[in-house]
């Protein structure tokens, strides 16, 4: 297989010129996209690009994945991802597991022909039909009777999981969900709290620690998703196969090392991560998802992807922003180069919203006949879930008929320079996106452009080809 590529860091601070915009891809023969960019364009072939990170992050996991335009999800489900880990050396004072006793779990989802090739279906369906695990199907995992951790990415391109540990065989033993702690999510380490299962969407990370000496010696423990819970298209029959166990941990092998001396996860000395307080006077913008009625399309404000930044956001500031959901399936919205902290989410009459934006577009998109959210409302705001509150994040469940609220402190790109590589600094304006990562979405226009600038609000060159050092 050939394909056209442009690799995105989901989400580390980089340049934009090292972000991987959609139309910064080449291809194995050296064609170019129109945003083509490559740091230290002398040592480098037609068919390659250079793009330079300083990984002056603190701990977490991040991934990345081919985000050329239009065949992301195609890249993606051939293979086309992999994680990429950030280490602090304040981690080795906290008494985390590590070595064999760290395990990465990419989890995705995928159908098979009969023989063994991949088949991919491009449906509106949530899902395939077979769970993948670090590549292998129904893999399992021989563990010792202590803490284990778990880095999971759900890198699906569309499927939601609910995950949880059960005891094997669960109707025999009617057993509860293995307990375990969440330590960490996509922007890295939180206050620890301890969970039973979760909800995770395509592009989220989350870090836990499993105790596996809570079972008996033989016991075999399967990761599971939940059945009953897909969130993409929630209740509408058909949409998606059902998967319910997804690997095997089994308890068979004797305790290494002179026993467990890993530190509990209830007296793991995280940081807690303070909250993003909101102004008054905190820039809002909305980001509403539109479904155009004469093509299958979803775009961002009825605004195609490809029209240059509309957004210019000063370096340094605060914003919210709210991401308008009248369609009946959940989103996940990633945003780049940024942490951000949910606020909270709200119900609103989506088929009323629905009408009147309608209206409001095919009139001209008049400032004064802008539909307000607030008068949309059904019910009071709703807090983050638990395992979303008070943590670090890059992507955002968005679910059917409400509205989402992030905030995002500090919009600041990279501007220092890698020493061996010239011109890898950003420089303003600097543009990055925003997307829906349910892939297909993604592909299908569900993204935008937006740009940071300076105090004085220039934002001369700043289209959708990343700013910064082009080549």
């Amino acid at each position: 297989m050939t394909s056209t590529c442009g690799t995105s860091y989901t989400s580390t601070a980089a340049a934009p010129q090292s972000d991987g915009l959609p139309e910064q891809s080449f291809s194995p023969k050296g064609f170019h996209a129109e945003g083509y960019t490559t740091l230290d364009p002398s040592r480098v072939k037609p068919n390659e690009a250079i793009y330079g990170y300083t990984n002056r992050d603190h701990s977490c996991m991040l991934w990345y994945h081919d985000h050329a335009m239009g065949v992301s999800a195609l890249n993606v489900y051939a293979g086309l991802a992999g994680l990429y880990l950030i280490r602090d050396p304040a981690d080795e004072r906290l008494g985390l597991p590590r070595g064999e006793f760290e395990v990465p779990l990419i989890l995705q989802d995928r159908t098979f022909n009969a023989n063994g090739s991949l088949a991919y279906t491009m449906t509106d369906r949530e899902g395939e039909d077979t769970p993948v695990v670090n590549g292998k199907a129904y893999p399992f995992l021989d563990v010792e009777r202590r803490r284990y951790r778990l880095r999971i990415l759900n890198a699906s391109n569309e499927r939601f999981w609910r995950l949880r540990f059960d005891v094997d065989p669960r109707d025999a033993l009617h057993e509860p969900p293995l307990p375990f702690w969440l330590i960490g999510t996509d922007g890295g380490f939180r206050a620890p709290l301890q969970m039973l299962d979760f909800l995770i969407s395509p592009a989220e990370r989350y870090d836990l620690i499993v105790d596996f000496s809570q079972v008996p010696p033989g016991t075999k423990v399967n990761l599971t998703n939940y059945p009953g819970t897909q969130a993409h298209f929630p209740g509408i029959p058909g949409c998606g196969p059902e998967i319910t166990d997804i690997m095997q941990f089994r308890v068979a092998k004797p305790l290494s090392g002179g026993g467990d001396r890993t530190t509990p996860p209830e007296k793991l000395r995280l940081k807690a991560v303070a909250p993003i307080k909101p102004k008054p006077h905190t820039r809002r913008r909305e980001r509403v998802v539109y479904q155009h009625k004469l093509y299958r399309t979803m775009t961002f404000n009825a605004v195609p992807s490809m029209e240059p930044s509309q957004d210019f956001i000063k370096e340094g500031s605060t914003e919210i922003w709210e991401y308008i959901n009248p369609n009946h399936d959940a989103h996940p919205m990633h945003v780049h180069l940024v942490n951000f902290q949910v606020l909270n989410r709200q119900p609103i009459d989506a088929a009323a919203y629905q009408k009147d934006y309608d209206k409001w577009i095919y009139g001209g998109r008049k400032p004064k006949d802008h539909p307000v959210l607030a008068n949309y409302s059904t019910g009071p705001p709703i807090p983050p879930d638990p395992d979303e509150a008070l943590s670090y994040k890059d992507t955002v469940k968005a679910p059917a008929q409400m509205v989402t609220r992030i905030i995002i402190q500090e919009f600041i790109p990279p501007k220092d320079e890698i020493a061996s590589i010239p011109d890898s600094g950003a420089e303003l304006p600097a543009t990055y996106i925003h997307h829906c990562h349910l892939l297909e979405h993604e592909d299908d226009d569900l993204m935008r452009p937006w740009t940071i600038v300076g105090a004085d609000g220039d934002h001369h060159n700043s289209g959708h080809g990343g700013g910064g050092h082009g080549h």
